[in-house]
């Protein structure tokens, strides 16, 4: 079995036992979840008990749901809890008694475009205090509905509880640290948190196999705004955080797309932009938090202003419906996802600082570096660009940005040059010797 196929199938086993569970804000299978998969990461658990301030924000009560459903008077059920937790909206009162039609439907919802689907309402476990009961019925089922009266049954409660969040950090040779967040709530939905935390540990446990890293890298994982708020206000050293990315909805079969932190040009941005100028994509850039719009609002807020870019796969047609599921789940798409995720970190990892080590332009010639302009005209003088920039004071990035190459092109030249000691490369102002790449042959190929 190849790598490939290896990881697709960890991220199978990883999303298939967990993405049906009843996952909110805090709740028994949320916290199963959490601390399931903390334990097999090894990682630490932020746990934090309901009533906690976490910035202006405060843990909620876990809700509990014992049984809910709506039936005729002769025991026919027409939405069940127990078939899909989807069927009951989110943070849903107790409740039970008989309606008519007309008043049973002031608390069912539908797809507004979707009628055989189910829909996603979890405004709710954002509300301090719990007083509606709902449900969400297919439309065509809703359609069909001729009695006259039905039964409600909402067994449910709000009990003291914990709010779980996975804090994963890796060490690096410096404490700047790159974290990476996904969301472990929506309950019965794949592409909406699950998948994109399968994708982040396939990513995490590559960064845990190098056997060094410039950067220390942060994995946290919790439920959408209340991880974020409790890691800013209770987690460890949060000074360190330097850059971040928000992931949503990464295993459809979408192009991928970013929307940009609120700066709009960080380090993080620009990253991201050279990354994916390598793979199918829709939006590079969209304004903040206009794809999705997640945690981002947390860590790039008030306060804290941490570049914050959301990686995504937009519009899901399918986004917030009992269609996010396994049987839509593209694994070919997830494993792009990784490669891109790996590819960001390769660039974090390798954008080096070069200062050349001659004078005059160099006679390529003899390092097999030449590129015939008749060839490659552009290719000819960008390496004349490069020697000129390569004062001690640009990245390779930013000498990709400046003259319109790619990163790539940039960074394999200096290599090339660094193997022959023409150039010094800093990295955040440590020394360091060429770095080995994946792509180190493609300045040589296009010479060749």
């Amino acid at each position: 079995m190849d790598l490939s196929t290896l990881s697709r199938q960890r991220m199978r086993d990883l999303i298939e036992p967990y993405y049906m569970l009843n996952r909110v804000t805090v709740g028994d299978e949320t916290s199963q979840f959490a601390r399931s998969l903390a334990t097999q990461l090894n990682a630490d658990l932020l746990s934090l008990p309901s009533g906690t301030p976490c910035l202006t924000w405060t843990v909620p009560d876990k809700w509990v749901v014992r049984e809910a459903y709506i039936e005729t008077l002769e025991g026919e059920r027409i939405a069940d809890f127990a078939w899909n937790p989807l069927y009951l909206n989110s943070y849903s009162a107790p409740f039970s008694g008989i309606l008519s039609l007309s008043e049973l439907l002031e608390y069912v919802s539908t797809h507004p475009e979707l009628e055989d689907r189910l829909i996603y309402l979890n405004r709710w476990q954002y509300h301090k205090k719990h007083t509606k009961w709902g449900f969400s019925i297919p439309k065509s089922k809703v359609d069909s509905l001729q009695d006259e009266h039905y039964r409600v049954h909402v067994d449910t409660s709000f009990e003291p509880g914990e709010l779980d969040v996975i804090d994963w950090i890796l060490p690096g040779q410096t404490k700047e640290t790159v974290f990476f967040a996904a969301h472990t709530c929506h309950p019965g939905q794949v592409n909406d948190g699950v998948a994109c935390i399968a994708v982040l540990v396939e990513l995490f446990q590559y960064l845990q196999s190098l056997p060094e890293r410039h950067y220390t890298y942060r994995l946290i994982v919790g439920p959408e705004y209340y991880a974020a708020a409790a890691i800013l206000a209770h987690g460890k050293d949060i000074q360190h955080l330097r850059y971040g990315f928000y992931l949503d909805m990464m295993a459809n079969a979408l192009p991928l797309s970013f929307s940009r932190s609120f700066s709009g040009n960080s380090y993080a941005d620009r990253i991201a932009r050279s990354v994916l100028a390598h793979y199918d994509t829709d939006q590079l850039g969209a304004p903040y938090r206009s794809l999705y719009g997640n945690d981002e609002m947390f860590y790039d807020g008030p306060g804290f202003e941490i570049p914050t870019v959301c990686l995504s796969r937009h519009p899901y047609r399918y986004y917030h419906t009992d269609w996010d599921n396994l049987e839509n789940c593209d694994f070919d798409k997830l494993e792009e996802s990784l490669a891109v995720l790996k590819d960001i970190v390769e660039t974090f990892e390798t954008d080096t600082i070069p200062s050349r080590n001659f004078e005059g332009p160099l006679y390529l010639t003899d390092y097999n570096l030449y590129i015939d302009p008749k060839l490659d005209q552009r290719g000819y003088t960008a390496l004349q660009e490069i020697q000129i920039l390569m004062n001690g004071q640009r990245s390779c990035l930013e000498i990709a940005e400046l003259i319109g190459v790619d990163f790539l092109f940039v960074r394999t030249f200096v290599n090339e040059l660094c193997k022959h000691k023409l150039v010094t490369l800093k990295h955040s102002n440590t020394p360091t010797t060429a770095i080995d790449s994946s792509f180190s042959t493609l300045l040589l190929e296009a010479i060749r």
